[in-house]
C-alpha cells in the first residue's frame, strides 16, 4: 500500500479514511493533474473477499465523493473505479477485483 500511495502522489490526492456516502472509505484517489482521469475508491478486507469489499463500496455509496454538489457539474468527470483487495491471514494470499462504478461524464 505504501508503494501505491507514493507512486500516486504526483497525479492524485490520496485520502485515507475519507468520509464518503454512508461511512468512511479506506482509500480514495482524486485525480489532481487531469480531472478526466480515473478516480479510484479502494476498500481493503481481511479474511473476506474482494467481492464483499466492492459490495461495501456500492452499498455505502462511496462514489458520491466524486459527485458535485446538487445542481453543480462534478469536478471529476472521468471514470470512477472500485477496487476491492482482500488478504487471507491463513493462506497469506491477496486477491483483487476491479469494477467501473461510474462511466465518464461528458
Amino acid at each position: 500500500m505504501n508503494l501505491i500511495y507514493l507512486a500516486a502522489r504526483d497525479t492524485y490526492r490520496v485520502e485515507r479514511e475519507d468520509k464518503g456516502g454512508i461511512g468512511y472509505v479506506d482509500f480514495i484517489f482524486y485525480p489532481e493533474v487531469d480531472h478526466t482521469a480515473d478516480g479510484i475508491i479502494l476498500e481493503l478486507k481481511v479474511n473476506d473477499t474482494p467481492k464483499k469489499a466492492l459490495q461495501q463500496i456500492k452499498d455505502r455509496k462511496y462514489v458520491l465523493r466524486f459527485e458535485g454538489k446538487l445542481g453543480e457539474r462534478p469536478k471529476y468527470t472521468g471514470r470512477v473505479l472500485g477496487v476491492g483487495i482482500s488478504y487471507d491471514k491463513g493462506t497469506k494470499i491477496h486477491a483483487c477485483k476491479i469494477e467501473v462504478l461510474r462511466d465518464r461524464i461528458s
